[in-house]
């Protein structure tokens, strides 16, 4: 399988990027402000300038980006005459790059027919720049994204193409050490996830489980050994290689997911984020406890969490316990609140992606328990 060539270190931007074959204009994809307080799109724009790169930036994309946002930042680059785009910033970025190259180039798809398997077939190349080690979209071929509301309200869906996997992606650990404590938490919680949704998958290979394992291992390590508290040099008190690290852990997990998807903690998370603002990482990691109780009702469930737990050092009951209690408390819901949940993640496709496959009847109880009781978890 085709994968993003990784450039890693301080000042891997500079370094690497004018070693590549760059074109003429280029298409900037970012949020408001990060891009900018990490230092990011200077590197970026100072090596274009530098190169002889025309860029132009479009800085309109927010958490849970919608089609609407991708297709303004697609104009925007198809406008400029865009041969290139550079996503820069956490998952949100990234993932809407994804979709503004394929809009940049000049295809007119409906947002069904994006959607659709097999949808996406032309993009414009893309490099990616991650500011977080979360998502891991900065090294797979897949975008989530904010579709509008219907009948229960905005959804969260997602394509995949080989025409969207990035060419390269730049981990620079100088980036995230602007990120305070909380988001750091958060978007390791979401990286750890994806490692382990991904090992359980039937889907899984080779050559995923060693991404899984590998990245696992580093995030469980990161999440269980450090408080986190800023320093006078990192907003969460981390070192550089300690940020090098998450954000390779974060690069394995994205290589493992794009071979196996995630898990149904993804789904029933996706509607906290959406609806009461719960940061993507936490409102995964609440239902792990609840991911990890149901599949190991299952031999082969019982099987591949322990495996997994062993070769990260650690067992089964405190991923149980940990990953949520990293991630709560939960937001207490009321049952027509958590019903509502229920049916935005109806019919989710990450259902199916694990030993144990939970009907709507189960998925409801699960949200209930976490949702509906005041015992959130604490560690």
């Amino acid at each position: 399988m085709e994968q993003t060539t990784i450039f890693k270190g301080e000042g891997c931007v500079r370094r690497q990027m004018p070693t590549l074959s760059l074109p003429k204009r280029c298409l900037i994809v970012t949020g408001r402000g990060s891009a900018r307080k990490s230092g990011a799109l200077a590197d970026v724009t100072e090596t274009l300038d530098a190169a002889g790169v025309a860029w132009t930036v479009f800085d309109g994309i927010a958490e849970n980006p919608t089609l609407l946002s991708c297709r303004e930042a697609g104009r925007r680059g198809s406008d400029f005459g865009a041969e290139l785009v550079i996503g820069i910033g956490g998952g949100s970025p990234l993932d809407a790059c994804k979709a503004a190259a394929v809009f940049a180039c000049g295809e007119s798809l409906s947002d069904e027919a994006l959607l659709a398997p097999g949808g996406v077939t032309r993009a414009l190349p893309i490099l990616t720049i991650p500011l977080t080690a979360g998502t891991g979209s900065e090294v797979n071929g897949t975008a989530v994204l904010t579709t509008p509301g219907g009948p229960i309200g905005s959804r969260k869906r997602s394509f995949s193409s080989p025409a969207v996997l990035p060419r390269a992606a730049f981990l620079d650990p100088r980036y995230p050490a602007t990120l305070n404590a909380r988001y750091t938490v958060s978007t390791a919680v979401d990286a750890f996830c994806h490692c382990y949704e991904s090992f359980l998958s039937p889907r899984s290979t080779a050559e995923s489980e060693r991404d899984a394992l590998t990245g696992g291992a580093i995030l469980w390590k990161a999440l269980t050994s450090h408080d986190f508290r800023p320093d006078g040099r990192d907003a969460a008190g981390l070192s550089p290689a300690e940020r090098l690290a998450m954000l390779e852990g974060a690069a394995c997990g994205g290589r493992a997911i794009m071979v196996t998807g995630t898990g149904f903690p993804h789904p029933l998370g996706y509607g906290l984020s959406l609806r009461y603002g719960l940061p993507h990482g936490f409102a995964c990691g609440l239902f792990v406890g609840a991911y990890t109780e149901l599949n190991r009702r299952t031999p082969v469930g019982r099987e591949r969490i322990d495996r997994f737990a062993e070769a990260i050092g650690t067992t089964a009951e405190e991923i149980a316990r940990r990953i949520p209690a990293l991630s709560g408390p939960a937001p207490l819901l009321t049952e027509e609140e958590t019903a509502a949940l229920a049916a935005l993640a109806s019919g989710a496709k990450n259902f199916r992606n694990s030993p144990a496959i939970p009907d709507d009847e189960q998925a409801l109880a699960i949200l209930r328990e976490v949702l509906t009781s005041p015992r959130n978890p604490t560690l």
